[in-house]
């Protein structure tokens, strides 16, 4: 072989092996940059509301079209209160019938002697006939049940002052024959000194002896009447504890029902303005209407169905991705993310950095296609707000595409995994 044959052959060689090596080297250690490529689309950070309400009812008026900027608190569609305000006007009038029958029990327990109604119930009657008229049907009642247990305390208080004025009669009478007994028991003693000197008769003596006897029954007739007359007044002031208890108790029973009642009233009281205060729907925050579900007055709005959507209008939006199943495991919060947002101009618009902020718990359905995914939330980064023009309005629903960077890796890393992958399955008895 010629010498010069043989130098283009080395040379080529050379340059091959060189070629290949920094090939290898370059495959080997150089990183190359990959990404888990999903589309997107602009949302709310909050997500749109759904205006809705519990009850429904009767479309009495719409304030709103789609499209419509609402501020927070401003009225979206009214809704028939009529059955509502009855119901709320009756809740109402039991509420404070129910508060009057508690404050006349109160001042029954009290035993006062006139019915005092609470600055509430007095301002709440002054427009209201019915319920003026119960408060005097109520102060009536009050001063003939006050009355009517003060008689049956005075009817036993005089039963047994009385009992105890006769005990103090019989015990006078009392004193008075044990006087008597006395005199008589001495002048027998002195009448029978006279006897045994055989100065005196006998006649008086026995005459004697017949009154002291006759005096001591007497005696022993008062006592037992004396006990009676005591035992008689003794009962009458248990009768008298005992209807002063009874009467306690019961008013305390009724005012314990009566308290029960008030809190259930009270309660439906609440709801019922609740539910009226409701039939009037308004914005919950700022935003934008669509979605707008009612469009006729006198049309019915069915109990917790969707009205209309509202769109916050000074809400962050972020991007929603679906992350295939085997592409998550590359996902973390945190990760970047680049963002191109396909409805501007591609030529002119930059590539917006953005951040993975949150991942589902768990994998998600698609309902259209049926396959899995982890539902993904991306954030454009305060670097990629400024590499924003002022053109680029984002709005709801916009489509993008979203490519989250994952490690680098090298040439070989790429060209081995699926070789690695294979053997990993091979070699396994089935």
């Amino acid at each position: 072989m010629p010498v010069n044959d043989r130098t283009y052959i080395i040379l080529g060689f050379a340059i091959l092996l060189l070629s290949l090596g920094t090939f290898t080297i370059w495959a080997a250690f150089a990183p190359l940059s990959s990404a888990v490529i999903a589309p997107g689309e602009v949302v709310v950070d909050s997500y749109r509301k759904s205006i809705q309400h519990l009850e429904g009812g009767l479309v009495e008026n719409i304030f709103v079209r789609n499209g419509d900027l609402v501020q927070a608190g401003d009225p979206l569609v009214q809704l028939d209160e009529t059955s509502w305000l009855g119901e709320s006007e009756s809740n109402r009038k039991r509420m404070f019938s129910t508060l009057v029958q508690l404050e006349r029990l109160r001042s029954e327990q009290m035993l006062a002697g006139e019915m005092v109604y609470s600055q509430e119930v007095l301002e709440a009657a002054k427009n209201d006939k019915d319920l003026a008229a119960v408060l005097e049907q109520n102060r009536q009642l009050h001063k003939a049940r006050v009355a009517a247990h003060r008689q049956e305390q005075q009817a036993l208080k005089s039963r047994a002052a009385q009992a105890r004025e006769q005990t103090e009669g019989l015990k006078e009478q009392q004193s008075i024959v044990n006087q008597q007994i006395a005199l008589l028991e001495k002048e027998y003693e002195a009448y029978t000194t006279l006897l045994n000197e055989r100065l005196g008769d006998g006649q008086r003596a026995r005459e004697l002896n017949r009154q002291i006897l006759t005096s001591k029954n007497e005696a022993a007739r008062l006592q037992s009447e004396i006990a009676r007359t005591e035992l008689v007044a003794a009962e009458y002031s248990v009768q008298l504890s005992n209807n002063r208890q009874n009467y306690l108790k019961d008013i305390g029973e009724r005012i314990q029902a009566a308290q029960a009642d008030y809190f259930d009233t009270q309660e439906r009281y609440r709801i019922s303005q609740d539910r009226l205060k409701r039939a009037t729907i308004r914005a919950p925050e700022s935003g934008y209407i669509v979605g707008l579900q009612v469009h006729t007055i006198g049309s019915v709005a069915r109990p917790g169905a969707t009205l209309m959507d509202l769109v916050p209008g000074q809400d962050k939006f972020v991007v929603e991705t679906k992350v295939a199943t085997n592409d998550i495991n590359s996902i973390h919060q945190g990760q970047k993310a680049d963002i191109r947002f396909s409805a501007f101009n591609q030529r002119t618009t930059k590539v917006i950095e953005g951040e993975v902020i949150n991942i589902s718990a768990d994998r998600l359905i698609n309902e259209n296609t049926g396959e899995p995914y982890y539902l993904t939330r991306i954030k454009v980064t305060e670097k990629g707000k400024q590499d924003m023009s002022d053109e680029m309005n984002l709005i709801p629903g916009m489509p993008a595409e979203v490519m989250i960077r994952r490690e680098d890796r090298t040439l070989f890393s790429y060209l081995l995994k699926p070789i690695a992958d294979s053997f990993a399955r091979s070699f396994r008895e089935k």
